[in-house]
């Protein structure tokens, strides 16, 4: 891992990166800060003070062939729990007239609304990260692509199945710690269709994507057999203290849709997910939660407008429900359950790029429940730029004063 990062660091600042024609290479550096209002338990980590690099190289070396990878690696000085060398994209794509085919390890992003993505399942998510949109992990894919009308669609196998990343026990963001019964996080579970349960990293996963654009808006239909990354349970392993993630079987059928109406948005997103049960003549399978058949929608309006002084601004009002009638496993499966977003964007549109975001993300069902944020973007040089973010939070009971403060080279 520090070697990893320490050639990717020293690739940064050293060279100016790649361009030619065949061949784009660009990335970042960034020194981020961040810390949490000291709680009454030594075993948190309240600070954090991490290196992040981020690298992306683009080439082709033929006209019909293209090759992809992208990547970070993070390094934290006080905790060790965020320390990760991941990669998003990695794959090589050939095209021939209509069709594209992609192998290797994929970004996938299927989502219109900005706070609530339930059709936006793909891959799997680093949870020590950001704690409104957590960090993606690419996941190995075959991708078979046709262009159609307006827009295109897409076949996925994914014969393999990474886990999300978890906080640790010493996280502030982490569902268990600190606790007083010592519970351990232990390795992934996975759930077979056929309710067993397994711990082999491989399965025949598929996907099929269908996207067009008709008019001002655009459309998305997807259909995903694969174990759910998004939702897992917990299942304590009996004696020995340990709490291992479960990931269960899930067929999900989902769409997005955005419409424009001039300087208004409209955003619409929705899934309906079908679980495996689990079989009860497999050992393991009996101390496993099962997960229960649910639909998740999402919509969203913003609208944006140009001042006096040529900024420009916009309000995005969002929310999102779970329909699921026991309202308290509706809160286990996901902690934006229930809530509304209502968010303001200002952006200055002078030379250093400034912006000011503030955000609000309440739960209804629960008023004392919230996400309060607020966030500063601007660029120092060309290639230097800061961001500042202030979070204030209530959520499963724990109250979660965030600062973090991120210094940004890009290259």
């Amino acid at each position: 891992m520090k070697s990893l990062l320490a050639l990717a660091t020293g690739a940064v600042l050293l060279s100016p990166g790649t361009s030619r024609a065949d061949t784009l290479s660009r990335g970042s550096v960034s020194l981020e800060g961040r810390g949490f209002q000291p709680d009454d338990f030594d075993e948190t980590e309240d600070y954090g003070v991490a290196l992040t690099t981020q690298l992306e190289i683009n080439t082709r070396p033929t006209r019909a062939i293209g090759l992809v990878v992208r990547g970070l690696a993070r390094l934290d000085a006080l905790d060790r729990n965020r320390n990760v060398g991941a990669v998003e994209d990695a794959y090589a794509a050939y095209g021939i007239g209509p069709l594209t085919l992609r192998v290797g390890a994929q970004v996938l992003t299927w989502t219109s609304t900005e706070a609530f993505h339930p059709a936006d399942i793909m891959n799997s998510r680093n949870f020590d990260s950001d704690l409104e949109s957590p960090e993606k992990l690419g996941e190995p894919m075959v991708e078979l692509r046709l262009r159609l009308f307006n827009g295109y669609i897409s076949a996925y196998y994914m014969p393999m199945r990474l886990p999300s990343r978890l906080p640790g026990n010493t996280s502030r963001l982490s569902p268990f710690g600190p606790n007083p019964a010592g519970l351990e996080l232990g390795d992934s579970l996975w759930m077979e269709r056929d309710g067993k349960t397994s711990e082999s990293l491989f399965a025949h996963q598929g996907a099929l994507h269908v996207a067009q654009t008709i008019g001002k808006a655009d459309i998305g239909l997807h259909v995903v057999d694969h174990n759910d990354r998004a939702k897992p349970t917990f299942t304590l392993i009996g004696g020995e203290g340990v709490v291992r993630p479960t990931y269960h079987t899930v067929t999900q059928v989902g769409l997005t849709y955005t419409q424009v109406f001039g300087n208004l948005i409209a955003k619409l997103e929705g899934a309906q997910r079908w679980y495996r049960e689990p079989d009860e003549t497999d050992e393991m399978a009996e101390d496993v939660d099962a997960q229960e058949d649910h639909a998740q929608v999402a919509a969203g309006l913003e609208y944006g407008w140009t001042t006096d002084p040529g900024h420009s601004a916009s309000v995005l009002v969002e929310g999102g429900y779970l329909i699921l009638d026991d309202r308290e496993y509706a809160k286990q499966l996901d902690v934006l359950q229930g809530d509304v977003l209502v968010a303001y964007r200002h952006g200055f549109n002078d030379s250093r790029g400034r912006e000011l975001r503030i955000g609000l993300l309440a739960d209804f069902e629960r008023p004392s429940e919230y996400v309060a944020s607020v966030r500063w973007t601007q660029s120092i040089t060309d290639v230097w730029s800061i961001v500042a973010i202030v979070r204030s939070a209530r959520l499963l009971g724990k109250d979660v004063q965030q600062g973090q403060m991120t210094l940004l080279r890009n290259f």
